[in-house]
């Protein structure tokens, strides 16, 4: 049976995450000793864009419509007491 963390180590795995995260574009949305919220903001793509543009004006209109009906990405990890890392997409 693993042994039980003390809230300062559980606090460090998540800081050392929320990092790796941070580095690949992720916004900290809220943040405690053992959990975080993170969000992702959607992209829009010029060059799909074009690319639709160009093969059909109809298209383009299509790849709008399907951009705004995107939503940002999200995610919620949080770290149990053993130190198992849990990562939620939603």
């Amino acid at each position: 049976m693993a042994e039980e963390l003390s809230i300062n180590d559980r606090k460090e795995i998540l800081t050392q995450q929320v990092a790796r995260y941070v580095r690949q574009g992720w916004i900290v949305e809220s943040e405690t000793d053992t959990t975080a919220n993170l969000s992702k903001k959607k992209k829009f793509s010029f060059w799909w864009a074009f690319i639709w543009f160009l093969l059909l004006f109809v298209g383009l209109i299509v790849y709008i419509f399907y951009y705004l009906a995107k939503d940002d990405e999200t995610m919620y990890i949080s770290i149990g007491q053993t130190g198992d890392i849990t990562h939620t997409k939603g």
